[in-house]
């Protein structure tokens, strides 16, 4: 009879261990990737119109030789902006999202992803190769001696904080990276865009921004974030769908 107690308190204590171990399995996977956010909303937007600069003009006198310095802009045919603010929650929900606890978020940190494809492999995100560069630049129609390309847009000896994707360590420094601007133009301390691939065949590039909390802008306003994604506009009017996903840390 001892035995058959024995044996139904090992069995009872293996289908505990599975138990605990299925759900700890769910909560690795539940932490285990960015997430597509409740909502991506956008609001207007804008570009730059060089139609209305005056015309510039410079007197010509017969028999003069003179010099002329020209200052001029072109829009790009490589790139969208997008930037904003994130708000968001912690919570401790069932599997019917039923929330059982909330803990709102008044100062964010994470970072918010893009890419071309609806489901990035998370597990094996990384910094992009050389080779996947080229390969993004010939899909955004530009030429890696372009001013504008992706090689000279993000260069490798730019620092970056490090920073986890999922359970994946993105080493500081490690990967090709830049920094948007904000209102007095170039700088190095915010505002970091970070280039990632998912490394399965080409390799699907992922632009990562690091998120600030809070922190001034290109146009002089409070920006949780700034984002670079490439797009193809050279000669193409179509628009590109772009994948949003975030991770709060």
């Amino acid at each position: 009879m001892t035995w058959k107690v024995e044996n139904m308190e090992r069995r009872l204590i293996a289908v505990i261990a599975l138990i605990m171990l299925g759900a700890l399995l769910l909560a690795e996977a539940a932490m285990a990737a960015p997430t597509s956010p409740l909502s991506a909303t956008p609001g207007p937007s804008s570009r730059r119109d060089l139609s209305t600069l005056p015309a510039a003009q410079v007197d010509a006198l017969a028999g003069n030789v003179t010099q002329l310095s020209i200052d001029a802009l072109a829009i790009t045919n490589s790139w969208q902006g997008y930037y904003g603010n994130v708000t968001g929650a912690i919570v401790l929900d069932d599997g019917n999202n039923n929330t059982f606890y909330n803990w709102s978020l008044t100062s964010v940190k994470g970072e918010v992803y893009a890419a071309r494809v609806a489901s990035p492999t998370w597990t094996t995100i990384n910094c992009t190769a050389a080779a996947n560069v080229s390969t993004e630049e010939t899909a955004l129609g530009q030429a890696a001696t372009d001013a504008d390309s992706v090689s000279n847009t993000f260069s490798q000896s730019t620092t970056h904080p490090g920073f986890s994707v999922g359970n994946v360590a993105i080493t500081a420094d490690s990967c090709y990276a830049t920094n948007a601007f904000d209102n007095t133009g170039a700088q190095n301390t915010k505002f970091y865009q970070v280039l990632l691939s998912d490394n399965s065949g080409a390799g699907n590039i992922v632009y990562t921004a690091l998120m600030n909390g809070s922190q001034t802008g290109f146009n002089g306003d409070a920006w949780d974030f700034e984002l670079l994604v490439g797009e193809d506009g050279h000669g193409n009017s179509a628009v590109t769908p772009y994948y949003f996903f975030v991770e709060l840390g």
